[in-house]
């Protein structure tokens, strides 16, 4: 299936910029919902409903955090609801907690689909010969957490084979400190390693050829052209005034006229453009399987 993964790494940047910049810039709660519906799609055919669900399980005290925190120290607004430890709770303050969470909560979304879908290969095939050694430097960057990640399970899972872990204070601090040496002197040799490799291969010379699977073809120009017209009219809007809510001191109304429907709706195909084909791409698969 995996239609979105199998475009042109350029197709893939210019999306991901357009759908999180557009989030940045567009700071009204019916947008920020229709992203981070968008984005949990887009994770639901990247991962599953398991993984989808475990990435957004972690948002969700991130959301309440910022949507609780910011009526109790803003009191700005004319609406008030109330008082909470001698502090006044206003409704303007409430509502731009939320759509601050919601925010947020998208951005993290939209950046754990971009680290599924963009791997080192095809970053460094967008920037590698224009800033070799930057392109590099963030790919491991990018990469890092993850990576991380799953070595300390398998620290975790091997230690367990060798030894027990002991269920006291003691031997519960003395276990952590060990995988924490272990790992940070794995990632240490790794980068070493990887640095000579590369280095050895010649990469960041500028007379270098490289080999790469990436071919851009009509596919890619259709859902490019798409991509550009969809984020652009959104642009405009945005530049128009459309997609933004002031909140201080008194709240604008949610919904402002025709013009700002339909710029909710084109966001809307937007976001939900990648969760569209790969269900589309989907459907074809279990077609031809039916028919065969």
């Amino acid at each position: 299936m995996r239609y979105f993964e199998n475009l042109h790494p350029i197709c893939i940047l210019i999306y991901f910029v357009a759908v999180i910049g557009l989030t940045l810039v567009c700071f009204h709660p019916v947008m920020m919902v229709v992203s981070l519906m968008g984005a949990f799609s887009f994770l639901l055919c990247l991962k599953g409903g398991k993984g989808a669900g475990q990435q957004f399980r972690f948002v969700i005290p991130m959301f309440l955090l910022v949507a609780v925190a910011n009526p109790l120290i803003n009191h700005r607004g004319v609406t008030l609801l109330g008082m909470f430890l001698n502090q006044w709770i206003t409704l303007e303050a409430i509502a731009y907690g939320i759509t601050a969470g919601l925010s947020l909560a998208a951005l993290i979304l939209w950046f754990g689909c971009y680290s599924e879908v963009m791997t080192s290969e095809k970053f460094l095939y967008l920037f590698g010969k224009i800033a070799p050694s930057s392109a590099l430097l963030i790919s491991m960057a990018l990469q890092l957490v993850p990576k991380l990640n799953r070595q300390l399970t398998e620290i975790k899972e091997s230690q367990e084979m060798l030894r027990p872990a002991k269920k006291n204070f003691a031997g519960k601090l003395g276990t952590a400190i060990r995988h924490t040496s272990t790992l940070v002197g794995w990632s240490l040799e790794g980068a070493v390693e990887q640095t000579d490799s590369m280095k050895a291969r010649g990469y960041g010379l500028k007379r270098r050829t490289t080999f790469h699977l990436f071919h851009f073809d009509s596919r890619d120009f259709r859902f490019l052209c798409g991509v550009l017209m969809l984020s652009g009219v959104c642009v405009i809007a945005r530049a128009f005034g459309h997609g933004h809510m002031e909140f201080y001191p008194r709240m604008d109304a949610v919904i402002t006229g025709e013009s700002g429907i339909v710029l909710y709706f084109l966001f809307g195909v937007l976001a939900f453009l990648p969760a569209i084909l790969e269900g589309k791409e989907a459907l074809v698969w279990r077609s031809y399987g039916l028919k065969k």
